[in-house]
């Protein structure tokens, strides 16, 4: 591939490097992990699906199967810095078609999560929130209340990437401190077990349906990576970001599904009591006082903004990065007065009008016999996890590429292993025991997926034709300008030896 390429001629430039691993770590908390405990944790204890009483164990091994696949994008990190991460990535580090190709995917499917889905349960949760604890005479409506956060997510992230990124840290230390508060007062009132770690409570087969659902809780941590380009020494801050972040979420993860197991009790989680909206609201109550659930709510919704806002910051930069590279009409290169690549996080705009819209005029959601903003919100962020699942395992697949260019280590092969195979069990759990039905949310969250790769295909298909120069040239720019050595010269990605100097 030819390395020369030029700057287009339209666009902007994003922010100096100014950007440390802190500013990276506030990024991966795209995850969400107070959103996540309070939404989708549930859904990993159902007693069917998931895994029961066993939920903490399952959320471990979850997390030790995303640490791998961090570990696997953390060898690109050290490489490529780019601000389209996952498309630099695959475009330097395997080839220019599959990076495109899966850059479609990827920005696409994380539309469904963080420019769409995030917003309608945003408005869903402050709906509910200015019901229960301010007044139930004036409500406004959710819709209202969703394009409200999206307002707010975009011009933040217009005025600027540290500001936005500072009002990620601030809601998610204000959004952390409480709910630790509420698994260490059930840990100290309620009666302690090591059930809950022991698979023959339930059984290994129980237990391993829960880590498929389990890997859904950590989507959303590579987003550090879109900060390659503006932070200052990014192949050191970002590998960082990637791994810490992941781990701390686990480590946060099993300390709350212990908590809530055990304060639930196993009879009431066997029954699905986790599964009720209000289980930690009841928590709350129970081990706390009733004023502590009204805490507990408002983080869950200061949480998904810092979540929002995340998940924007790679958006926006992954369709700039595309659009400066030529593969995108020019316009998405535009940046503002502030280095924010601002047409790219219009694309945020859209994909949240259009699913708000679905959530309110969508009759084929209808047959869920769920509230239809609720249905299209599980639906979008299932179909978005989806997506990028199946970039996690594209990753995954091209480090074992890397690793065979470069002096690797067997370790380093047997934990780039783990990371492709954790994908696939993610796929497996959903969508299993749990037949192919028109009833089933995860399946027609599936075909939106499907979609999303079909659109991405085309896509592609169109730009080879169209632009079969900047299809050679992909990523060319962030090489040039932000990247290090290339892969031929068989670089070490073995632990350097600790620095001693002072």
């Amino acid at each position: 591939m030819s390395e020369a390429a030029s700057a287009p001629a339209t666009g902007g430039e994003l922010g100096e490097r100014r950007l440390g691993t802190i500013h990276a770590v506030a990024q991966a908390l795209a995850i969400g992990p107070m959103f996540s405990t309070a939404v989708v944790l549930g859904f990993v204890s159902a007693p069917v699906t998931g895994a029961g009483f066993n939920t903490a164990l399952a959320v471990l091994v979850a997390g030790l199967g995303v640490l791998a696949i961090a570990y696997a994008i953390s060898l690109f990190a050290r490489q490529y810095q780019g601000a389209g991460a996952v498309y630099e990535y695959l475009v330097r580090g395997a080839h220019p078609a599959i990076g495109i190709l899966t850059a479609g995917v990827f920005f696409m499917g994380t539309l469904f999560l963080g420019g769409g889905g995030i917003y309608l349960g945003l408005g869903i949760l402050t709906n509910q929130f200015w019901t229960e604890h301010i007044t139930t005479s004036t409500v406004p409506a959710w819709w209202l209340l969703s394009l409200l956060f999206l307002a707010l997510v975009v011009a933040l992230n217009y005025i600027g990437v540290r500001i936005a990124i500072g009002a990620m840290l601030t809601f998610a230390a204000l959004s952390f401190t409480p709910m630790l508060i509420l698994a260490i007062a059930i840990i100290a009132q309620a009666n302690n077990t090591i059930d809950v770690f022991n698979p023959s409570t339930t059984s290994v087969h129980t237990v391993f349906n829960g880590v498929m659902l389990g890997i859904l809780l950590f989507v959303g941590f590579e987003a550090a990576a879109s900060l390659g380009e503006e932070s200052h020494d990014p192949a050191r801050s970002i590998p960082r970001a990637l791994i810490g972040t992941v781990g701390a979420s686990a480590l946060f993860y099993v300390i709350m599904s212990y908590a809530i197991s055990i304060g639930l009790g196993k009879a009431a989680v066997d029954k699905g009591a986790w599964l009720d909206p209000k289980a930690l609201d009841n928590l709350a109550t129970q081990y706390i006082g009733s004023w502590f659930a009204t805490i507990i709510d408002l983080i869950v919704i200061l949480d998904a903004t810092a979540l929002a806002l995340a998940i924007c910051v790679t958006i926006g930069r992954g369709y700039f990065a595309l659009g400066r590279d030529g593969l995108l009409p020019s316009f998405f290169a535009k940046t503002s007065r502030h280095n924010t690549p601002w047409v790219g996080n219009l694309v945020v705009v859209f994909g949240g009008g259009v699913l708000i819209l679905v959530g309110l005029y969508s009759h084929t959601l209808d047959r869920f016999g769920l509230p239809r903003n609720f249905a299209a919100f599980f639906v979008a962020a299932t179909a978005g996890s989806f997506a990028v699942e199946l970039v996690y395992l594209i990753l995954a697949v091209a480090a074992i590429g890397l690793l065979v260019r470069t002096k690797a280590l067997w370790w380093q092969y047997l934990i780039v292993l783990v990371a492709v195979a954790t994908p696939v069990l993610g796929f497996y759990g959903a969508l299993n025991p749990d037949p192919h039905s028109t009833l089933n949310l995860n399946w027609l969250a599936l075909y939106w997926a499907l979609g999303v790769v079909v659109i991405a295909v085309v896509w592609f298909g169109a730009v080879r034709i169209v632009r079969p120069k900047q299809v050679a040239n992909a990523a060319s720019y962030a090489a040039q300008h932000h990247g290090v050595a290339p892969l031929d010269e068989n670089l070490d990605f073995t632990p350097a030896p600790p620095d001693t100097t002072i």
